[in-house]
């Protein structure tokens, strides 16, 4: 029983959600600087001869995101062949040099452009898993795969998916999820419940492709991007390199395809005339800088644009701007920092620092091509210091990583090249991005014809008439790769599932008897019964128990009534959620037509400071992809609407952030740096 004024079972999970939400947006927001990868701990840090850290290192700046990286990653079969220099010298570089290149913020830009985007689509993911990590996945009872589950049924699809789960976590279904694949290429047959949670996720995943390429205004523009990727990659050339019948002559004519350079510059270095000359692209670094370069040409004839009209914007105000983006980093923070302590237009804070009669003789259709134009510059110079970064840099340490990947995972890919026919599946792939580039362009470009803008149930088809083609290629792995099958098997049960244990459930006071097969049992939280035969690594929820307790009265009242309110809101997000998925699942039957489902969209805060509700339909400043197609604000409109009337308002809970937040930090920091290598 819980003792009074002490936080219930559903008041802790709310608060493990709202600070782990919390958390994992701004370790994220952090890497805008590169001091967040030079404190991020192992395994970014000097190396000795052992391979160990060459001094102790602190306590990590990101410590959500190296739980994931040291517990899940770290343990993979390919990684243990990586060089010590690969993550402290080789990724940790690259990452420095994405933090010194003062890439764009949103808020310049007055829209959420495509990095913010992909960026919070990524930490949706990586929210889930840590989730998972830090509160285990609790089960009462092993369930019964096998018993009826209504497919037509929301609510019956979640709970295969939970079975499935509990089954993954504590009982043997990663061991038949690889028996079944051994034996046939249908996943689905194994059991009704594995069915139902494939279609489970089926439904997530068209959620998500539905959000980030119909509702986002970047939609468009990410698909472009795709197709000219998809257009420059060499498949014919690639396909005829895989029919290289020894496995050493195939690694090596795809690494020349792909990573060999040819230029003067390479060709000096080489014989030892220079040491640091630029040695050009290869063919990945080509690609790259290609779509990018494509990209910024639209940028480009949209400012030459505003140069060439007088009226909408002055050469003064340009200059202005111009002035501004020379700048450096602290000079355009303050600015920034001045326009949001102000509440003023970022514009205006540039030219209030810059010429105040600039501001003076500013009208609006002036702020407003101004605004524009800013976003023009800022996406044109984000673009070529992306692609200095990738392909123009010295030493190349993008095709340095890549060729390492590469060597670590040689013997593996001598081993599939010899029992699997990577032909058919490369024709696989190739196949499902053109369906996709077709399914995601047909409707959008129809619009002005009359016809209904894509909904989630056609991804929902897209995924399933091509569901096949992942099932066949992981038959024809496990059943022609035994060996490398039970490696990542096992790494996937000792390093994966076992990470998710709950040893007790809280909502029945029960011991739960079923573990994972050889489990590592690192996450698994303290049992009711005092049994100390297992020493528990993650005390997340009894340490934020006591952190909570020790807060003065009246500000464990006030957290308390912004929890609940937070639980509330969890509540009704589970219920829209369902109800969403519920229209989905009758639209694929025909039924009805839906537009969006889940609850990862409703879970991003809507606010004040144009980060939220204000700004996630308007698209950057851009050249349209193509004059004949439909408005953006119409896509808004049209796709938006219907899901606005049943969406639920995120609570203000920045006391909870404020009073507890550093202190769940150090928590997380201290528990990832359990187990770590010292010096």
């Amino acid at each position: 029983m819980t003792e009074p004024g002490a936080l219930t079972a559903p008041q802790l999970h709310a608060l493990l959600d709202i600070l782990i939400h919390h958390e994992t947006y701004a370790e994220v927001q952090s890497f805008q600087s590169p001091e967040a990868i030079e404190k991020y701990g192992w395994p970014f840090v000097d190396r000795g001869k052992d391979g160990g850290p060459a001094q102790p290192h602190d306590l990590s700046s990101s410590p959500l995101l190296q739980l994931l990286l040291t517990r899940l990653i770290l343990g993979a079969p390919a990684e243990r062949d990586l060089s010590t220099e690969f993550w402290p010298v080789k990724f940790k570089g690259i990452m420095r040099r994405l933090g010194e290149a003062d890439l764009s913020d949103s808020y310049d830009k007055g829209t959420l452009g495509t990095r913010k985007r992909l960026a919070t689509a990524a930490s949706t993911v990586h929210e889930a898993v840590t989730r998972g990590l830090l509160s285990g996945v609790s089960c009462e009872h092993l369930p019964d795969l096998h018993g009826q589950y209504n497919r037509e049924n929301a609510e019956d699809l979640a709970k295969s998916w939970r079975d499935c789960i509990c089954h993954l976590v504590y009982g043997n279904l990663i061991d038949e999820i690889f028996d079944q694949l051994a034996r046939t290429s249908d996943l689905e047959l194994h059991s009704p419940a594995l069915r139902g949670a494939v279609e489970y996720a089926i439904l997530h995943i068209a959620t998500f492709l539905h959000q980030v390429f119909v509702l986002s205004p970047e939609g468009p523009y990410l698909l472009k991007l795709i197709e000219n990727i998809h257009r420059l990659v060499p498949y014919t050339m690639v396909g005829q390199t895989l029919r290289i019948g020894n496995a050493a002559s195939m690694i090596n004519g795809m690494s020349k395809l792909f990573l060999s350079k040819v230029s003067i510059g390479a060709i000096s270095n080489w014989i030892g005339l220079t040491s640091n000359a630029s040695d050009g692209m290869n063919l990945m670094q080509r690609i790259i800088s290609l779509v990018l370069d494509w990209d910024a040409a639209e940028f480009r004839k949209l400012v030459d644009k505003f140069k060439s009209d007088k009226v909408s914007i002055s050469s003064e105000h340009m200059g202005a701007i111009d002035k501004h983006l020379a700048k450096d980093r602290l000079q355009r923070k303050a600015v920034q920092e001045k326009s949001i302590r102000e509440q003023t237009s970022i514009i205006i804070a540039i030219f209030d620092s810059t010429d105040k009669q600039l501001v003076e003789s500013l009208t609006d259709r002036q702020h407003v091509s101004c605004l524009e134009y800013y976003a023009a510059k800022l996406a044109i110079r984000d673009r070529e210091r992306i692609v200095d970064v990738l392909c123009n840099s010295t030493p190349d340490l993008t095709t340095a990583i890549v060729l390492e990947a590469l060597g670590a995972l040689d013997p593996m890919i001598r081993v599939v090249h010899k029992n699997v026919d990577l032909r058919k599946h490369l024709n696989a792939i190739e196949s499902f991005l053109t369906d996709f580039i077709k399914t995601a362009k047909s409707k959008t470009q129809e619009n002005n014809a009359g016809s209904s803008l894509l909904t989630v149930e056609d991804f929902v088809g897209l995924l399933q008439r091509n569901r096949h083609l992942l099932w066949a290629y992981l038959h024809d792995f496990c059943k022609g790769c035994p060996d490398l099958r039970d490696t990542w098997k096992n790494w996937m049960i000792e390093y994966v599932f076992s990470t998710f244990i709950l040893e007790y459930t809280y909502s029945t006071g029960r011991l739960l008897t079923y573990h994972c097969r050889s489990a590592i049992k690192r996450f698994r939280q303290p049992s009711k019964s005092g049994s100390n035969d297992e020493k528990s690594i993650v005390d997340i929820e009894p340490n934020l128990r006591d952190a909570f307790n020790e807060l003065a009265d009246d500000e464990r009242q006030a957290i308390l009534e912004r929890i609940d309110a937070h639980s509330i809101h969890l509540q009704k997000l589970e219920k829209l959620s369902e109800g969403k998925m519920q229209k989905i699942v009758d639209a694929t039957r025909g039924s009805t037509r839906a537009s969006t489902g889940g609850d990862a969209g409703a879970r991003c805060p809507n606010g004040p400071l144009r980060f939220g509700k204000d700004v996630k339909g308007i698209r950057a400043a851009r050249k349209s992809d193509n004059p004949d197609t439909f408005d953006l604000q119409d896509t808004k409109m049209v796709t938006s609407e219907p899901d606005e009337k049943t969406s639920t308002v995120l609570p203000d809970v920045s006391i909870v952030i404020e009073a507890l937040g550093p202190t769940f930090k150090r928590m997380v920091a201290d528990l990832s740096r359990d187990g770590l290598p010292k010096a």
